[in-house]
């Protein structure tokens, strides 16, 4: 098959793994298409983490339809898995449905090599198609398995001196109404939220996506004394709320926490944010989104764990107030590097960017 075809296939099967975003997590969503002779045979994505993979539910969906995968293509947005899990080995089934290949985008880095298994039962391997979307799509399941941490994206609404809010917090929302609805909804694509205690105490806010969801978006507070604000504890119904403090947290506050049905996570000290990464990673978060204050950008920053950067320009000026990010800065500049991700987004006024980190 030409290279244009796979690669429009390919996408094709990007575009299924994408409505997965933030519903699959520990595992990726990915995205599968069962093509023979220009037809599509079935198709299928991984909906939630114990259902069944891309690969499985596109044979389903073919043997629906009424069709054989024998010889058939199938496009998968990573690597098929070869290890028993929740779910048996992927390859075995593309074996077992005769399918005569395979064409992957990205190696999936938590499982054996797909090709010598397939290859084995001659069924041809092909990778690579499409491979920088691929690895964007599911790039915080990549960064989590080789670093051992979410990927992380700072997000923040400034105004054009960049300020995020007057100096005493007074101001609304900089942002136009539209730009607002997109924040919201942009949230239905993470696994998490995360926030420091003083923006939970400061806005009381439910951190809740636009459009219900199961799973909801956990929403993440990082507070050193365990404390989270009156809405975050009365919403754990709508979506999980998570508590990481210190080891020295009060037991009182952690009790309240716990009788609101609210999980907690003791770390050495709640300030350090590569600690507060290593436990969202050990809980199987991929993706989560730090809409903190200028005190949490600040530190994350420093700490160079921003993968991606998603920041609102408002079209007004403050004339100073609370900058977007505290601290003593980096020490050289191109360490906090970043370039465009994809062309700015003008939503009602407002402008949106959306960066990743330099190479």
């Amino acid at each position: 098959m030409a290279g244009g075809e796979d690669a429009a296939w390919m996408r094709r099967a990007l575009r299924l793994a994408s409505r997965s975003a933030g519903m699959t997590w520990p595992n990726p969503g990915v995205g599968c298409v069962l093509v023979r002779a220009g037809m599509i045979l079935g198709q299928g994505r991984h909906v939630c983490c114990g259902d069944l993979h891309a690969e499985t539910a596109a044979l389903a969906d073919c043997r629906t339809r009424g069709h054989d995968p024998a010889g058939a293509t199938a496009y998968v947005t990573l690597a098929p898995c070869t290890r028993h899990g929740r779910q048996p080995p992927c390859t075995e089934a593309l074996v077992a449905a005769r399918i005569a290949r395979v064409v992957v985008a990205v190696a999936d880095p938590a499982q054996d090599d797909a090709r010598s298994v397939l290859t084995a039962h001659g069924i041809a391997y092909d990778t690579g198609v499409e491979a920088a979307a691929a690895a964007h799509l599911h790039g915080g399941f990549l960064t989590r398995i080789r670093l051992g941490r979410p990927r992380f994206t700072g997000k923040w609404a400034m105004s054009l001196d960049g300020a995020i809010a007057a100096a005493d917090g007074r101001g609304g929302a900089l942002s136009s109404p539209l730009a607002l609805a997109a924040m919201r909804r942009r949230r239905r694509a993470c696994d998490a939220i995360l926030i420091g205690a003083g923006t939970a105490a400061v806005d009381d806010p439910t951190l809740l996506a636009s459009t219900p969801r199961r799973p909801g978006p956990v929403r993440v507070v990082v507070s050193a004394q365990g404390r989270a604000a009156p809405r975050l504890l009365a919403t754990i119904p709508a979506a999980p709320l998570w508590v990481v403090h210190d080891h020295r947290a009060p037991s009182e506050a952690l009790a309240t926490l716990a009788c609101g049905g609210a999980r907690t996570f003791a770390v050495a000290d709640a300030h350090d944010p590569r600690a507060v990464a290593a436990v969202l990673g050990a809980q199987g978060l991929n993706d989560v989104v730090v809409e903190g204050g200028a005190a949490v950008h600040g530190v994350w920053l420093r700490a160079g764990l921003y993968d991606r950067l998603e920041v609102y320009l408002a079209p007004c000026v403050l004339g100073g107030g609370l900058p977007a990010a505290v601290g003593a800065g980096c020490a050289v500049a191109a360490a906090a590097g970043y370039i465009a991700e994809e062309p700015p987004q003008q939503l009602d006024g407002t402008m949106r960017l959306r960066l990743r980190r330099r190479a």
